[in-house]
């Protein structure tokens, strides 16, 4: 396959696989297909309490499980070290980059945050 510059699923080095969306059916939810894989992203948002010294900022979390549907390697239950590594990276990278305004997620400062 290296000297055809095929993938294992044909496809060239440069091609990219065939994108999907799709909402709901519940409010927060969306499906992304990755040619074969499928990834199924669940959002959800409650107003809280701001925490420690960043009175005027809101906060996000993420949190990744892995079906077992998707390989023998993941087990139903808690999630595995992969999926809290995961986790961690896109939290990081979500942070540090500034992708999320956090501070666009205050409410009433001192009262009122959004946690995502």
């Amino acid at each position: 396959l290296q000297e055809e510059e095929l993938r294992v699923d044909g496809r060239g080095p440069f091609d990219t696989r065939p994108v999907s969306y799709r909402f709901g059916p519940k409010d927060g939810m969306c499906e992304v297909r990755l040619g074969d894989t499928r990834v199924l992203a669940v959002v959800s948002a409650k107003l809280e309490q701001p925490s420690g010294a960043r009175s005027n900022e809101g906060s996000i979390s993420i949190n990744v499980e892995f079906s077992p549907m998707a390989s023998p390697n993941f087990e139903p239950g808690r999630p595995g070290e992969e999926a809290q590594e995961l986790a961690s990276v896109l939290e990081r990278a979500i942070r540090e980059t500034g992708a999320v305004d956090v501070e666009s997620l205050c409410v009433l400062a001192g009262r009122r945050v959004w946690h995502v």
